[in-house]
């Protein structure tokens, strides 16, 4: 009685210890297939750095042209098949191959709802590209403290801002959006960049999307 006692108490242990090793591996392996945009774009930045692969951040308040941006930036024939531009609702993500890298662009959408995500992609970049609508007078405030709750975070982080939508009527002009965004308070240790560009409305050529050759060169150099 006492030896078959003996061995109840030890299978009992055995099972109990087997239990808790598949119920660690199952956890482990759960929370290794939980995908979330911020995970998966930590993943991206941390395992493929080394493969010559940069991640540049595109933000700006939602109807910049943060999506035209990218579309022009696309080559012609992948950018003719998406068509018309939509606003983005949450992220978007392109990869551009580049003689010397491969650029992977990470757009996120300028919702308000959206905005308070960007920080946490912020410290995962190495470019940052801020686009701005200079026809939208009225909100050229709320672009500039935004824009200035980015610079904060990420001191060293080189930032290229894009005067979108030049051609519209009533647009601000180059040195006129400079002093809007108080771009003179930024220090001058930060590579900051302020370029203009006409993006097509629809998006679709990258012929349509003057300054966007410059955009992509200057990338280029800041990886």
């Amino acid at each position: 009685m006492v030896l078959l006692r003996n061995i109840s108490i030890a299978l009992t242990a055995a099972v109990a210890a087997l239990g808790s090793a598949l119920f660690i591996a199952l956890n482990f392996l759960y929370k290794r297939r939980v995908w979330s945009p911020q995970a998966e774009y930590s993943s991206i930045r941390e395992e493929e750095e080394e493969r010559g692969k940069r991640q540049v951040l595109v933000l700006g308040l939602d109807g910049a042209g943060k999506s035209s941006m990218l579309q022009g930036l696309t080559p012609g024939e992948l950018a003719d098949q998406r068509g018309r531009c939509r606003p983005t609702r949450g992220f978007n993500f392109v990869s551009l191959d580049a003689p010397a890298c491969q650029l992977d662009f990470l757009e996120i959408g300028g919702g308000e709802h959206l905005r308070r995500y960007w920080l946490d992609y912020l410290r995962r970049t190495h470019v940052l590209v801020y686009v701005v609508d200079s026809s939208d007078r009225t909100r050229l405030p709320l672009a500039k403290a935004e824009l200035h709750r980015l610079l904060g975070v990420e001191p060293q982080l080189p930032v290229v801002v894009l005067g979108n939508k030049q051609d519209k009527p009533g647009a601000v002009s180059v040195s006129e959006l400079h002093e809007a965004l108080s771009l003179d308070a930024v220090t001058d240790d930060r590579k900051l960049f302020l370029l203009a560009a006409q993006l097509d409305s629809e998006g679709a050529k990258r012929k349509s999307c003057q300054g966007l050759d410059t955009v992509h060169d200057l990338l280029l150099q800041l990886v």
